[in-house]
């Protein structure tokens, strides 16, 4: 009898007709994290209509799947979710890690919101086994070694896009292990790495900017990023 596999998918979400999404799927061995070989070492673009026939003959040994798209659609100014304004205060703007707003790129926004869809209907859930993330803020927050602390083996990513999904796949896994915390309200969530894979410096800005918000603005944004457990 074949032995179940814990597999965990990341997904750089790109066009729906042109070969610019990225894809990582991740095997757990031994705590470790290693690049599925039958997938993983063609390593190559693919076209975002393509998605659910490249993930479905692994789908039922993948524990979570982590996008980087937008999941959801705000209802403020730019269609910008509550986290996303949060995240285009003054001390992300100066890092220059914002988050583009989803009125600019109605296309990927309108596809993010077909593939929670079809994905829902392949057992996903949007929050639960499906999460949103965003790889430059957590390339930007996170320590050195991360993602490189998770991984066994070389990376075999070519493409900005493939590195992207590779970051996503991790932030699966570390769902997956109750190692993410979240960022948002009921029009979207954010999933990021627990505080302890974070920078020192990282860690005082992001507290600094959560107590200097807004606090009618921000009112119904919540986190529990700064939770330990």
């Amino acid at each position: 009898m074949a032995k179940i596999r814990n597999l965990f998918i990341g997904i750089d979400l790109g066009g729906k007709k042109k070969k610019t999404t990225g894809v990582c799927i991740l095997e757990e061995r031994n705590e470790k994290l290693v690049f599925l070989k039958e997938y993983c070492s063609k390593c190559q673009d693919v076209k975002g209509e393509e998605i659910l026939k490249v993930i479905r003959p692994y789908s039922k040994e993948t524990k979570i799947v982590a996008i980087d798209a937008p999941l959801t659609k705000g209802r403020g100014k730019g269609d910008m979710r509550l986290y996303e304004k949060f995240l285009s205060t003054r001390i992300f703007r100066q890092a220059k890690i914002t988050p583009i707003p989803p009125a600019l790129m109605p296309s990927l926004c309108s596809f993010g919101s077909e593939i929670v869809k079809k994905l829902d209907k392949e057992g996903f859930v949007l929050d639960l086994n499906l999460i949103e993330v965003f790889p430059t803020l957590v390339q930007k927050i996170t320590s050195r070694d991360f993602p490189s602390q998770f991984l066994k083996g070389k990376p075999p990513c070519k493409s900005e896009n493939q590195k992207s999904a590779l970051i996503c796949a991790i932030l699966a896994f570390l769902h997956f292990n109750f190692k993410t915390r979240y960022l948002g309200y009921k029009d979207g969530f954010l999933f990021l790495p627990e505080f302890s894979f974070w920078q020192k410096k990282w860690q005082q800005k992001f507290y600094q900017g959560w107590q200097e918000r807004n606090r009618l603005r921000y009112k119904y944004l919540i986190t529990n990023i700064f939770d330990k457990k």
